[in-house]
């Protein structure tokens, strides 16, 4: 899985980066294949607002979260992107 990090207005944080990345394991669970994933970090007016788009099974599924604090917001983009996909495999059972 190809992960790509951008960073705007904001100092770069490895343990930031490996902080989204074992979420992003723990979201691969519920796709086949993950084909890449892009994480944006920018901070605007004193709040961090982080974007992720995630593209695998021929999907792709974006969230956005704000908070103050950068792994409470990893930690809602976990739990949007998750709920996402839950739909998504729910739509896909009920095809088949």
């Amino acid at each position: 899985m190809k992960i790509k990090y951008t960073w705007k207005h904001l100092d770069h944080s490895q343990t930031a980066e490996e902080y989204a990345t074992k979420k992003l394991e723990r979201i691969s669970k519920f796709l086949h294949k993950i084909i890449s994933c892009e994480v944006s970090f920018q901070k605007v007016h004193n709040e961090i607002h982080i974007n992720m788009n995630v593209h695998g099974d021929h999907n792709s599924f974006n969230a956005h979260n704000v908070s103050k604090d950068i792994y409470a917001c990893i930690d809602g983009l976990e739990t949007k992107i998750e709920r996402q996909l839950n739909r998504f495999h729910d739509k896909k059972a009920a095809h088949s």
